[in-house]
């Protein structure tokens, strides 16, 4: 037990896994959770997956078109319509590099000492789809680490941290509850980028010093 006058709070999230076998195998080995420059190295010269329909999905593959031979996007329902600007699925759409696979899911997952490919299910038709990949992205969403913080600080409706004065906060980075103070991916309305959370934590501390000088 620990006694303090004010909690920073960055704990970040748990990003959402499939439910395949050999998954953990081939994480970091074929299978990746973001999209960055280094990720897409290891897409020149094949197929990329990407999994998910939302703004992060469609912003992935946009990214890896650039270096991948083909993008294939995994959308579990029948639209983009409902989890994906209008802005970003026109420009897939518009992509001769990009392929949408609606209403279909990952069965399984192959290789040896890392992915090498992957076969898909379409849900409708029954339908099974190898392809060759050497580079799955899981963009599935994320939940926070703040099962332990409800009933102490404001969350919003997927249990983010709600920080700001339109939240009760005396500044930017202060909860409902004057003390508790929130940064980085476990934040509601966060970048989810590692300089960003570096940054947000730098710039706490003022209002940190504040809050303790003050009592």
């Amino acid at each position: 037990e620990v006694c303090a006058r004010t909690v920073i709070v960055a704990t970040g999230v748990q990003y959402r896994k499939l439910p395949l076998e050999r998954l953990e195998e081939f994480e970091g080995a074929g299978i990746y959770y973001a999209a960055t420059e280094m990720e897409s190295r290891f897409c020149r010269a094949t197929d990329a997956v990407v999994v998910g329909g939302g703004n992060s999905a469609g912003q992935a593959a946009m990214f890896l078109s650039r270096a991948a031979r083909r993008v294939h996007l995994l959308v579990r329902s029948d639209s983009l319509a409902a989890s994906m600007s209008s802005y970003l699925s026109d420009r897939l759409d518009a992509d001769p590099r990009i392929t949408i696979h609606f209403n279909t899911e990952i069965e399984s997952l192959h290789g040896e000492t890392r992915l090498d490919g992957v076969t898909v299910r379409d849900k409708l038709a029954a339908n099974k789809t190898h392809i060759d990949s050497r580079a799955l992205f899981i963009m599935a969403g994320a939940a926070p680490n703040t099962d332990w913080l409800e009933g102490h600080a404001a969350l919003d409706d997927h249990g983010f941290v709600l920080t700001g004065a339109e939240n009760g906060g005396r500044s930017q980075f202060e909860t409902s509850t004057h003390g508790i103070f929130a940064v980085g991916d476990v934040r509601a309305g966060s970048v989810k980028r590692v300089a960003s959370s570096v940054g947000e934590g730098s710039v706490v501390m003022s209002a940190v010093w504040n809050h303790v000088n003050a009592i």
